[in-house]
């Protein structure tokens, strides 16, 4: 189900425009959810229905919103006002953007989940242990490397990461990239550890013949709470993580040149052209 929200939260999926992805984002729902689930008819008419409203919810509340927040988030860049402060507030902002959508489209899906058969229940969560298994496979793979080996990569992706936003970086946001390195908690095995407990946590739940609403209110906390659920190391070491990320992104907006903060500019206002197009 979370599959779902993601889905209405599209505007940044990589590998398709913005405009692309939100107009066609019926089609894409279903193409995601058939990974799961087969719907019936009356199911299929019933998403059709909570997908149209979440979408109307979503061009006149939450775009304007996105624009805004984009807008505030350019002047910064463009007047060098960055600060830790400043980071954190654009970080929080964005997590309440993600919260807006959670509170909306929540609801909704808890209000459909008694529609599932158990049938179609047990396909679902063969699917999700289907992906379970292949992210742990990868995991050991990733494992099996020698620790000079993860090390070159993870460089190599931070690094490609960082020039999409900056474009050619320099000598010293190399430095930045390298350094930071192992300065990072690894939470891989925590949060492959943590998922198993959630989903073994909603697969009880669905179990339950009784989807009344016990079962409703016991679907809604664990899907609106799930870092109740991660445990206090893990959210700990989230925060950590967060903390000193932020860090990092405040020393390499330090080390920008002119071009790079007009490439970054550049960049927010394609976002901010597909969002002014999709408002109209």
């Amino acid at each position: 189900m979370k599959k779902i929200i993601i889905i209405v939260l599209v505007l940044f999926l990589s590998g398709c425009s913005t405009k692309f992805v939100y107009k066609n984002v019926d089609w894409l729902a279903y193409w995601y959810i058939d990974d799961f689930v087969e719907l019936t008819k009356e199911q299929e008419k019933v998403v059709d229905a909570k997908l149209g409203s979440w979408l109307l919810w979503h061009k006149n509340n939450e775009l304007p919103m996105y624009l805004e927040h984009l807008n505030e988030l350019s002047g910064d860049i463009r007047t060098q006002q960055m600060s830790l402060d400043r980071i954190d507030y654009h970080r929080q902002k964005a997590a309440d953007h993600w919260v807006r959508l959670k509170i909306k489209v929540i609801p909704d899906l808890v209000g459909m989940a008694p529609l599932l058969s158990q049938d179609q229940v047990n396909s679902m969560f063969k699917e999700i242990d289907k992906m379970n298994k292949e992210e742990a496979d990868e995991r050991e793979e990733l494992l099996a490397k020698t620790p000079e080996k993860r090390q070159k990569d993870s460089v190599k992706r931070n690094k490609r990461n960082l020039k999409r936003w900056l474009g050619k970086l320099n000598y010293e946001q190399e430095q930045l990239v390298e350094n930071m390195y192992g300065e990072f908690h690894s939470n891989g095995e925590l949060w492959l550890q943590y998922r198993v407990r959630y989903q073994a946590q909603l697969r009880a739940l669905f179990n339950d013949a009784d989807r009344g609403d016990g079962f409703k209110t016991r679907l809604n906390k664990l899907l609106m709470e799930p870092e109740l659920h991660r445990g206090d190391v893990l959210n700990q070491r989230n925060i950590e993580n967060s903390n000193k990320y932020q860090a990092f992104l405040l020393a390499a907006d330090a080390l920008s040149t002119e071009d790079q903060r007009k490439h970054l500019l550049a960049e927010i206002a394609e976002f901010v052209d597909d969002l002014n197009d999709l408002v109209k």
